[in-house]
């Protein structure tokens, strides 16, 4: 009887710290504001403490425009990678957050309230926002990039994250993709997109050829308020 009355307080605490781990970090993605547990004001020592030295580093990583300097979350789990950049403007605080980067076709931990993650299909999208969105054509500046919900339910639940994507604004920036891996494209998918080079405006989600296309989200990148770039955090 000693021992279970020992054990029981300490199996219940064991219990409650398994808890508030899982409520510290939950995989929530809320454009904007946090990713699980980063926040804008979130340092580089705040992310060891958060998810355990071993899970964090400084590393270079390539951004679209070539490698940037950053700290990256989970750099050996593909389904969790996060790779931050720092703000230039306010030191030690998050700018730009790319979620799950290391790979196109790896399922994502990582999501947000209403199930967005990458593999969501552009269909899915389309019913969250209630009406058609942009994409921006591919051969362009910005391919694939959602640059405008048109008003729709996902302008404001992502702060018009298509735009974030660029830096205008904050939220959470999606781009669409038609291919699992970047593999030579198939006759039918240049086809395709060829249709959309040919337009004279931005293609939209529900143009024949687009959703032919079969697309899904690829990448995130969830940006915070005032964010601008620095070599690295404190």
């Amino acid at each position: 009887m000693l021992r279970m009355k020992t054990t029981l307080p300490f199996a219940v605490a064991m219990l409650c710290a398994g808890s508030a781990l899982a409520q510290q970090n939950d995989w929530i993605i809320v454009p904007g504001k946090r990713l699980g547990p980063i926040i804008p004001d979130t340092s580089r020592s705040d992310l060891d403490r958060l998810f355990g030295r071993a899970n964090v580093q400084d590393q270079p990583v390539d951004t679209g425009e070539g490698p940037e300097p950053a700290t990256v979350v989970f750099p050996k789990m593909p389904t969790a990678a996060l790779a931050i950049l720092w703000s230039q403007t306010a030191p030690n605080r998050v700018s730009d957050v790319l979620i799950c980067f290391q790979s196109l076709a790896s399922p994502c931990k990582w999501h947000t309230e209403n199930g967005v993650s990458l593999g969501t299909t552009l269909e899915k999208l389309e019913t969250l926002n209630g009406r058609a969105f942009q994409i921006q054509p591919w051969g362009f500046d910005g391919q694939g990039y959602i640059s405008s919900w048109l008003g729709g339910k996902l302008a404001n639940v992502f702060d018009d994250g298509g735009q974030s994507w660029y830096g205008f604004r904050s939220g959470l920036g999606l781009r669409l993709y038609y291919q699992e891996t970047p593999k030579d494209t198939t006759p039918q998918q240049r086809r395709l997109l060829d249709q959309t080079y040919r337009l004279k405006r931005i293609p939209l989600s529900t143009d024949p050829f687009m959703r032919q296309l079969h697309l899904k989200v690829r990448n995130m990148k969830l940006v915070f308020p005032s964010n601008g770039r620095a070599p690295g955090g404190k």
